[in-house]
């Protein structure tokens, strides 16, 4: 298949991912040897699954570390190969709280990673509790991630390694609500979606407050689409679950989860 028709089937902001996911297959396929990917968000691990399913050649393999990872690994390898958990080089870590108890939100642990320098790519799932956080990384980091975080939001904390059976998932529930919008723009859906008027949505997508499926749009016309994932800085974050028929006014029905 053309690289031009490949290409009809995603947004232009999805073109460098598809691009590179595409010059990924061909290595493998020319070497005969896998690759694998850093943590992919769920929109990119479907556009890897949707390029390498489509040869005979190449298969293609996630790993997040549980059954209900948001964030995965994807192993691209020749049709032969046989992976194994290893293959995914995952490793696992247990952030506690040290003293006095301080309750830490996903953001706190998530920005001070990112704060030690580490690229998003190296994180997967962050599994908030009571008294931590759970994380799966990539083997490379993790001792660093051991000897140099001490430090999230406003607490002391330490890393220590565990075991894969020992990671405690957080369960995603979704708040299920339907209703119907005149089109599929990005500010109509949105507008119903965080519960705010079409005006009062457009500023916060063009200052940069909006993604769709883990990228930033700035383009309030922009077209969603069934499956799509929408998050508004200080929203919360959203599910397009299913895009019905329409009205006899021509209104489209959307049936959202909003995470809880």
């Amino acid at each position: 298949m053309k690289k031009d028709n490949v290409f009809m089937h995603y947004r232009p902001q999805e073109r460098p991912f598809v691009e590179r996911m595409l010059e990924v297959a061909e290595r493998v396929d020319e070497r005969q040897t896998p690759h694998l990917t850093d943590f992919l968000d769920p929109r990119q691990a479907k556009i890897v699954q949707a390029i390498i399913g489509a040869r005979a050649d190449l298969l293609v393999s996630f790993d997040g570390g549980h059954e209900e990872a948001e964030r995965v690994r994807a192993l691209i390898a020749p049709s032969y190969w046989q992976p194994e958990t290893d293959d995914f080089a995952l490793n696992f870590l247990r952030l506690e709280i040290s003293g006095e108890y301080v309750s830490l939100s996903h953001g706190d642990y998530l920005g001070a990673l990112l704060g030690l320098g580490l690229k998003r790519g190296k994180l997967g799932d962050l599994s908030v509790h009571q008294d931590g956080c759970d994380l799966v990384v990539t083997q490379d980091i993790a001792d660093f991630i051991r000897l140099n975080l001490g430090q999230a939001g406003r607490a002391n904390v330490y890393a220590t390694e565990i075991e894969r059976e020992r990671y405690r998932a957080v369960r995603i529930e979704l708040s299920e609500k339907e209703f119907t919008v005149m089109s599929l723009r990005l500010d109509a859906v949105a507008s119903d979606a965080f519960g705010m008027s079409r005006s009062k949505v457009v500023d916060p997508i063009k200052a940069g407050k909006l993604q769709l499926n883990w990228q930033v749009v700035e383009d309030p016309s922009a077209q969603v689409e069934e499956g799509d994932v929408l998050s508004l800085r200080g929203f919360g974050r959203v599910k397009i679950l299913e895009v019905g028929g329409q009205t006899k006014k021509g209104r489209t029905f959307l049936k959202i989860g909003k995470y809880l």
